[in-house]
C-alpha cells in the first residue's frame, strides 16, 4: 500500500503546474491515456485564484485542526501530514490530498473493473487543482470530496485489507468509478487539440450537476453497506458531522447532507397517536420486532454478505444502469430451513436503524391472524402511522374522512389508507422506504394470491417504495411474480455452495467453540470438551447448505438432555448424506424419549400418550400458551407437559426460563416433519386434524366451566354504561386458557374435519347454542 501512495500520491498539494495525463478505464479495467501534460490554467482560472484566497483563508485554520490531527487509516495519515503543512489560503489542495492520498491506499485491494477509473481519478484530481474557481458551486463540490474521503476512510479503516469482503471491495469500486464519471463529465476538451482537461469555471449548472450526482453516489453507498452491515451508523455519523462542524457556515449542500444523513440515522420515536388509529385492527405480531419474532433471529455476523449486499444494492440503486436494481420487488425464494426468515428479519432490522423501513408482515401457518388476509392493510397503515408523525395525521384524516373504507375490500383499503393520503409525502423522501413481508406462502390461499396482487399493482406503485419479500416457491405464487417485469427474484438455493457451506461453518465455529462450550456446560464434565475441526467440516457437509439443520444440531449438541454433547454429535454425524433433516428431526425424537422406559410397555403407551397431547397441541395451537395455561386448558387429558416439551428443546423455543415457560416451535419445518405420515416414526406422528378436534372440546369444556355472568363483576349500576366509562373491572377469572378458549373454539372445530359429532361433542355444542349452525355448515 506504501508503494501504491508514492506512486500515485507524491504529487504535493500546491503544485499546480504539473498536469498528469488522464486515463479511463476500460471494460476489462486497463488504463488508456485520453488527454496530454502541459497545459496551463486559462487566465479566467487565474483570476479566481486570486478571488478565492480571501473566502478560503477564513476558514482554513479550522479546517487544518479538524483535518489534520484525525486518523483516518494508513493512506489518510499521510494526508493529514500534508494537509498540516498546505500553504494557508489553499483548502482545495488540502481535500486533493486527503482524497489522493485515501484513493492510492485503496486502488490495490478495488477490484479489476474498477481500477482504472481509480486510477485515473488520481490524475483528474491534479487537474482540479488548477482550477480553483470561487463559485458557490464549486466550494460545494469541494466539500463533498471530503466527505467522500471520509466515507472511503471509515469502510476501510481498522481492516486489514486481505479480509474485507468482495463485496465491500466491489461497493468501494463502484464509489470510486461514480466519482470519476462525474469529475469527468465537468470537464471539456480544448479546441487546441492539446486533449487537456479543465474544470467549466462559467457554468454553474454543470457543478451544480455533479455536486446532484455525487450527492447520490454518497447516498447509495452508505444505504448500501448499512444494509449490507458493512459500515455503522456511528462511523456515518461522525464523518458528516464532523465535516459539517468544519465546512457548515460556507457549504450550505453539505448542511443538506446533514439533515438527509441525519433523516437516514434518524433513532426517535416519531409515534403519532390518534383515536383515529385505534381503529385499525392491526396484527401486533406481526411486526419484525414483536415477541411473537423475539425467538427468529438476525442473520449471524459475517454470513449471507453476498446477499445482503446485493439486497443493500437493490435498495439504494447503486447501479442505477442495472434494469434489476430499478425493479420496487425483490423476491427471495426457497426451500423450507434456507434462512429466508434471518434474511427478512436482518434486513428490516437494518432499514429500521437508519429509519428506512415503512411496515412489516412476518406471515406465519401458526397463527389465525398472521395467516390471513384481514389486518395485513390495517397492519401496514398502522406501522406507517407509528414510524413518521405526518404519515400517521394524514392516514388519521383519511380513517376520519372515510370511515367506511375500513372495511372495504384490500385494495380500497390500501388506496384509501395508504397511496392516496401518502404520495405526496413519499415522493419528497430523501431515502427509500422499504417494506418487508416474510412467509407470504404462509398465508392460506386465496388470501395469498390476493396479497401479492395487491403488491404488485398498488404497493410497489408507491413512489420512493421497495417491497421485500420471502416465500417457499409454491407454484400459485411462483406463477406471479415471475411473471411480473416489476420483480426481482433471487432463488436463495442457487447461491453457491462453497459460499453457504463458509456462512455455516462460521455459525457453528462460533457456537461449537471451546469458550462457548464451557460456558453452556460449566459446572458440568462436559465443559472442556470441544469438537474436531474435521467434525465440523463434517456437520457442515451433512446440513446439505440447509441453516436449519446446523441451527437445530447445534441446539442438540449443546443440550443438557440426552448423553451428552460429544455422544450426541457422534450420532448425528453417523445421519446418511441427503437425509439429513429428516434424519435429524428422528434423533430429536429419539433423544427426547426417557431413557429409563422400557418399549413396549405400559409406561411406555402412557408416555407416548402425553407426548401426543403436548406436541399435537403446540403444533396446532393458534397462538403459544404457557405450559400451566395450557395443562388446565388440557385437563384432564393433560399430565404434566413440562418435562416433555423441555426435552424438545432443540426444536421448541421457551420464551423465558421462570417456572412457566411458553414453548413455540422453532421452525416450521418440523411441524412439516411430524404431521407427514411417511416420513414421521408412526407412534410419534401427529394427526392435524384429531388433535383439532381435542382441543376443541377442551376450549368448550373450559368456556362451560369458567364462563359465568357478569364475569368481570360490573356493579349493577353501571352495567348499563359504555365499556369505555365503566369502572376498573376485575379480570382475575379471565383467565388466559379461558381468552383461549373463547376466541379459538370455532377455529379447531373447524379445522377438525369433523363430518359427525359425538355424544360429548353434541352436548357441548348444544349448551352453546352452535349445534343447529354447525349441523347445518356441515350438511351443506
Amino acid at each position: 500500500m506504501s508503494g501504491a501512495t508514492e506512486t500515485h500520491g507524491g504529487n504535493t498539494a500546491g503544485d499546480s503546474e504539473r498536469n498528469t495525463p488522464i486515463a479511463t478505464g476500460t471494460a476489462a479495467g486497463t488504463a488508456t491515456p485520453v488527454g496530454a501534460s502541459g497545459s496551463r490554467p486559462s487566465s479566467g482560472t487565474r483570476r479566481f485564484l486570486a478571488r478565492v484566497e480571501k473566502k478560503i483563508d477564513k476558514t482554513i485554520d479550522v479546517f487544518k485542526r479538524k483535518v489534520g490531527p484525525k486518523e483516518k487509516g494508513a493512506g489518510s495519515r499521510e494526508a493529514s501530514e500534508a494537509s498540516t503543512t498546505a500553504p494557508t489560503g489553499k483548502t482545495w489542495p488540502i481535500v486533493a490530498q486527503a482524497l489522493k492520498m485515501t484513493l492510492a491506499g485503496a486502488v490495490p485491494f478495488i477490484p479489476d473493473p474498477f481500477k482504472g477509473p481509480a486510477e485515473a481519478l488520481l490524475n483528474i484530481i491534479d487537474v482540479f487543482e488548477q482550477a480553483k474557481s470561487n463559485e458557490e458551486e464549486m466550494e460545494d463540490l469541494k466539500a463533498r470530496c471530503s466527505l467522500l474521503n471520509e466515507s472511503i476512510v471509515n469502510a476501510i479503516k481498522g481492516r486489514d485489507e486481505r479480509l474485507l469482503s468482495t463485496e465491500l471491495k466491489e461497493s468501494i469500486g463502484r464509489l470510486v468509478k461514480g466519482i470519476h464519471d462525474t469529475f469527468l463529465a465537468t470537464m471539456v476538451q480544448y479546441s487546441t487539440g492539446m486533449a487537456a482537461y479543465v474544470m467549466v469555471e462559467d457554468n454553474s449548472e454543470v457543478v451544480n450537476e455533479a455536486n446532484e450526482n455525487l450527492d447520490r453516489i454518497l447516498q447509495c453507498f452508505w444505504i448500501e453497506n448499512l444494509i449490507s452491515g458493512a459500515l455503522t451508523l456511528s462511523d456515518v455519523r461522525q464523518t458528516v458531522e464532523g465535516h459539517t462542524l468544519v465546512l457548515g457556515d460556507i457549504h450550505k449542500t453539505v448542511q443538506d447532507q446533514k439533515r438527509w444523513m441525519v433523516q437516514l440515522c434518524a433513532t426517535t420515536d416519531n409515534h403519532f397517536k390518534s383515536v383515529a388509529l385505534d381503529k385499525l385492527k392491526h396484527v401486533p405480531g406481526a411486526a419484525y420486532d414483536s415477541q411473537e419474532l423475539a425467538k427468529v433471529n438476525p442473520c449471524f455476523e459475517g454470513t449471507r454478505l453476498k446477499l445482503l449486499a446485493g439486497i443493500g444494492r437493490w435498495i439504494s440503486n447503486t447501479a442505477l444502469e442495472e434494469q434489476e436494481t430499478r425493479k420496487p420487488i425483490y423476491v427471495l425464494d426457497g426451500i423450507a430451513g434456507i434462512g429466508k426468515s434471518t434474511v427478512a428479519k436482518t434486513v428490516a432490522q437494518h432499514a429500521a436503524a437508519i429509519n428506512s423501513l415503512g411496515a412489516t408482515f412476518f406471515f406465519s401457518r401458526d397463527h389465525a391472524d398472521r395467516q390471513q388476509a384481514a389486518g395485513f392493510v390495517h397492519t401496514i397503515a398502522y406501522q406507517l402511522a407509528c414510524c413518521d408523525a405526518s404519515y400517521g395525521r394524514a392516514i388519521a384524516t383519511a380513517i376520519d374522512d372515510h370511515p367506511d373504507s375500513l372495511h372495504k375490500v384490500m385494495a380500497q383499503q390500501f388506496s384509501t389508507l395508504v397511496a392516496e393520503p401518502l404520495n405526496g409525502m413519499l415522493k419528497q423522501r430523501a431515502t427509500p422506504l422499504v417494506f418487508v413481508f416474510d412467509a407470504l406462502d404462509e398465508c392460506a390461499q386465496p388470501d395469498g394470491s390476493d396479497i401479492l396482487s395487491l403488491i404488485i399493482t398498488s404497493i410497489s406503485q408507491l413512489p420512493k417504495v421497495k417491497v421485500f419479500l420471502t416465500t417457499r416457491p409454491e407454484l400459485m405464487l411462483r406463477i406471479e411474480y415471475q411473471s411480473t417485469s416489476l420483480a426481482n427474484c433471487f432463488h436463495l438455493q442457487d447461491i453457491e455452495a462453497l459460499i453457504v457451506d463458509s456462512d455455516i461453518w462460521l455459525y457453528l465455529d462460533h457456537y461449537l467453540s471451546p469458550s462457548n462450550i464451557q460456558k453452556v456446560f460449566k459446572g458440568t464434565t462436559w465443559n472442556s470438551w470441544a469438537p474436531e475441526k474435521p467434525q465440523k467440516e463434517q456437520l457442515v457437509s451433512l446440513s446439505n447448505r440447509l441453516f436449519i439443520f446446523a441451527s437445530t444440531a447445534t441446539k442438540l449438541i449443546l443440550s443438557h438432555q440426552g448423553l451428552g454433547p460429544e455422544s450426541t454429535l457422534a450420532s448425528i454425524l453417523a445421519l446418511k448424506p441427503k437425509q439429513g433433516m429428516v434424519e435429524l428431526y428422528q434423533k430429536v425424537l429419539e433423544i427426547a424419549t426417557p431413557r429409563n422406559i422400557l418399549k413396549p410397555s405400559e409406561d411406555w403407551d402412557l408416555w407416548l400418550v402425553g407426548f401426543q397431547t403436548a406436541i399435537g397441541a403446540t403444533i396446532v395451537l393458534q397462538y403459544p400458551l404457557s405450559v400451566k395455561a395450557l395443562e388446565r386448558l388440557l385437563e384432564p387429558q393433560s399430565l404434566n407437559l413440562e418435562p416433555i416439551l423441555s426435552n424438545m428443546h432443540s426444536v421448541l423455543a421457551p420464551f423465558d426460563n421462570g417456572p412457566n415457560p411458553t414453548y413455540k416451535i422453532h421452525h416450521k419445518s418440523f411441524p412439516d416433519f411430524v404431521t407427514n405420515g411417511d416420513l414421521c416414526p408412526k407412534e410419534f406422528w401427529i394427526e392435524e386434524s384429531k388433535h383439532h378436534l381435542q382441543l376443541a372440546k377442551c376450549c368448550l369444556e373450559t368456556m362451560n366451566q369458567q364462563l359465568c355472568f357478569n364475569i368481570c363483576q360490573v356493579p349493577v349500576s353501571d352495567q348499563y354504561k359504555e365499556l369505555a366509562n365503566l369502572p376498573e373491572l376485575n379480570k382475575e377469572k379471565l383467565t388466559e386458557e379461558l381468552k383461549y378458549a373463547v376466541c379459538n373454539w370455532a377455529t379447531h372445530l373447524g379445522r377438525s374435519n369433523i363430518k359427525f359429532f359425538d355424544k360429548k361433542t353434541k352436548q357441548l355444542l348444544k349448551q352453546f347454542g352452535c349445534f343447529d349452525c354447525f349441523k347445518k355448515q356441515w350438511s351443506q
